[in-house]
């Protein structure tokens, strides 16, 4: 369940909730714990109703007696705020960063230290593999978007949750595609606006003008719902066709 209230409510509990989660992973976690890192929407102020929180920790080593000490607050961190934590090692950053190029690199351009140093300032990407994880979340992307539209487009509520759902993997991947086309560096959101306007195709304009409705108030214009699943799915083609260089 969604937090109700407005943007800054929301944005005003959830700062709460972390002060308390920060204090609580530093007494449970001591010295284990390096850092703790708010990013995504929340650390852009960005949220919308059910959005989760996504935090951070990176550890020394997962030491599970500490942890067990963390597991009530984290509970109630959830319950109160949707937070969700990545617990990593820290020798497993440079890995994580490799593995999951694309959604590093967006944590590197969308996150808030709440404890501890910055683990991601500066962070290498390695835009061959940047380049390679793209193309791999574009493809799944595509293939998705049309098996999701064959089998949940007679509800026009289903199709609003996966619209608002790819709104995220879409924004990074579009963030990471001017990344490595060498041009300035965009919030995801803006991102994606960018490439769909200079396409000039309205399908992808209107699609991509759809998602910020999907994801803060749940619901489309009734009709559209298919129609911009299959067009995002169109714009994961034409992203993918960018990096390959078969289209500015």
């Amino acid at each position: 369940m969604g937090i109700a209230g407005s943007a800054p409510e929301r944005m005003g509990v959830v700062d709460e909730v972390l002060s308390e989660l920060v204090l609580s992973a530093t007494a449970a976690l001591g010295n284990d714990l390096l850092s703790v890192v708010l990013f995504g929407s929340a650390a852009e102020g960005r949220l919308r109703a059910n959005s989760d929180v996504n935090v951070l920790l990176l550890l020394k080593s997962f030491d599970v007696s500490r942890i067990d000490a963390l597991r009530e607050p984290l509970r109630l961190a959830h319950a109160a705020a949707r937070v969700e934590v990545m617990f990593l090692l820290e020798d497993e950053l440079p890995v994580a960063a490799e593995l999951f190029a694309v959604k590093f690199n967006d944590i590197c351009n969308r996150h808030r230290v709440l404890y501890g140093s910055d683990p991601v300032r500066g962070l290498p990407i390695d835009e061959g593999e940047l380049r390679r994880r793209l193309r791999e979340v574009l493809l799944n992307l595509a293939i998705r978007l049309r098996e999701r539209y064959a089998l949940v487009s007679l509800r026009e509520e289903q199709l609003v949750r996966v619209i608002a759902e790819v709104a995220g993997p879409l924004r990074a991947s579009a963030l990471a595609l001017l990344r490595l086309q060498g041009k300035s560096a965009l919030a995801p959101r803006e991102a994606l606006e960018s490439i769909a306007a200079a396409t000039g195709d309205e399908a992808f304009i209107k699609a991509v003008a759809l998602l910020p409705l999907a994801r803060q108030e749940q619901r489309l214009p009734a009709g559209e719902g298919g129609p911009a699943l299959l067009a995002l799915s169109r714009l994961a083609g034409h992203l993918r066709a960018a990096l390959e260089g078969a289209v500015s």
